[in-house]
């Protein structure tokens, strides 16, 4: 689900996502708990879910950049040490959106490592 919404949301207004999270009844201080949950969970690459924390990151940078508050909340959520770890622990599989049982096929445009150090800003 953290894929699908992290692109989801890449298209919506902040009025239409001001909307979604209101009818359904979801404040984005808890999706923000909800994605730093899941990198506590996967403090490392996994074969297993090989792009969660990517689709994790990009969905808080999306909302960093909707609303600015929205960096404090990660912030206080301790955001920043948790992408200090995924980045010391950054794997070439994280680089890839196609997957032939734990091999990669192809590529996404921006690498893993440059998207976190995006986040750190």
């Amino acid at each position: 689900m953290a894929g699908l919404a992290a692109n989801v949301f890449k298209y919506m207004t902040s009025h239409e996502s001001r909307i979604l999270f209101k009818e359904s009844r979801t404040t984005e201080a808890e999706l923000a708990n909800k994605l730093i949950e899941i990198l506590k969970k996967h403090r490392s690459p996994s074969t297993e879910v090989p792009g969660i924390r990517r689709f994790t990151v990009e969905l808080a940078i999306w909302m960093m950049k909707d609303k600015g508050e929205n960096i404090y909340t990660f912030k206080d959520l301790g955001m920043e040490e948790l992408l200090k770890g995924v980045l010391e622990t950054t794997s070439e599989l994280e680089n890839f959106n196609v997957f032939s049982g734990a091999v990669g096929l192809n590529r996404h445009k921006l690498t893993a490592q440059s998207l976190f150090e995006t986040a750190l800003e």
